[in-house]
C-alpha cells in the first residue's frame, strides 16, 4: 500500500486522498446514525440551504458524499489518462450529483420520521368499522378500526345510539370523549343529503 502510494503523482495523490478521508468520515457517520450514534453537532448549515441538522444541505453526510465522488471520479479519471482539469470537472459533477443523492435520500428519511403519539382527535370525521361491539348509550366501550395519521389503527369507541353496534357495521366517528375514546355513530343513522 505505501509503495502504491509513493509511486503515485502529486495530482493523483490529491484525488485518491480527498476520496480516502473523506469515504471514511462518511462511513463512520452512517454507521454511527445506524447505531444512534450521533456526529450532527459537527454539521454546518447555512439558513435557508435546507432543514438543517442531519438533512441539511450543507451536512457532514452530504459534504462528505460531495467529496467521496470528487475523489475517487477525479482520480479514475487521472487513472484513465485524462488531464487534471477533464479529472476536476469530472469530479464536480459527480460529486454534486452524490451530494444531491444523499440530500435527497436525508430529506426523504426525515420525511418518514413521525412523533409517535398518536391524537385520536384527527380520527374526528373518518369512518371506520366495528372491530369489537359497541354497547348502546355509552354503557359500555368496543372498539373500531379507523385510520388515525396514516395508520389503520384500534381505537376505543363508545356511542348514543339506541341499540348495539354490532361488528362490521361502518361508524363515523363524530366526536373525542377522552384522550382515548372516540364517540360514533352508525352510517345508516346519518340522514341523506340533500342534492
Amino acid at each position: 500500500m505505501i509503495d502504491y502510494w509513493l509511486h503515485l503523482t502529486p495530482t493523483m495523490k490529491m484525488f485518491v486522498g480527498i476520496g480516502a478521508v473523506s469515504s471514511t468520515v462518511l462511513t463512520l457517520q452512517m454507521v454511527l446514525a445506524m447505531f444512534g450514534g450521533d456526529m450532527d453537532g459537527l454539521d454546518v448549515d447555512i439558513p435557508d440551504a435546507g432543514e438543517g441538522g442531519a438533512s441539511g444541505i450543507l451536512s457532514i453526510r452530504t459534504i462528505g458524499a460531495f467529496f467521496t465522488g470528487f475523489g475517487w471520479s477525479g482520480a479514475a479519471m487521472l487513472q484513465a489518462g485524462y488531464g487534471t482539469g477533464a479529472a476536476t470537472f469530472v469530479g464536480i459533477v459527480v460529486g454534486s450529483i452524490f451530494m444531491a443523492l444523499i440530500f435527497y435520500l436525508m430529506t426523504y428519511l426525515h420525511s418518514l420520521r413521525q412523533e409517535g403519539t398518536i391524537n385520536y382527535a384527527n380520527a374526528v370525521g373518518k369512518i371506520g368499522s366495528v372491530y369489537l361491539p359497541v354497547p348502546p348509550h355509552r354503557k359500555g366501550i368496543g372498539q373500531i378500526e379507523v385510520l388515525v395519521q396514516g395508520r389503520l389503527k384500534i381505537v376505543q369507541a363508545i356511542t348514543d345510539n339506541d341499540k348495539k353496534i354490532g361488528n362490521r357495521v361502518a361508524v363515523r366517528v363524530t366526536e373525542l370523549v377522552d384522550t382515548q375514546t372516540i364517540l360514533v355513530e352508525p352510517l345508516e343513522n346519518e340522514s341523506p343529503k340533500e342534492s
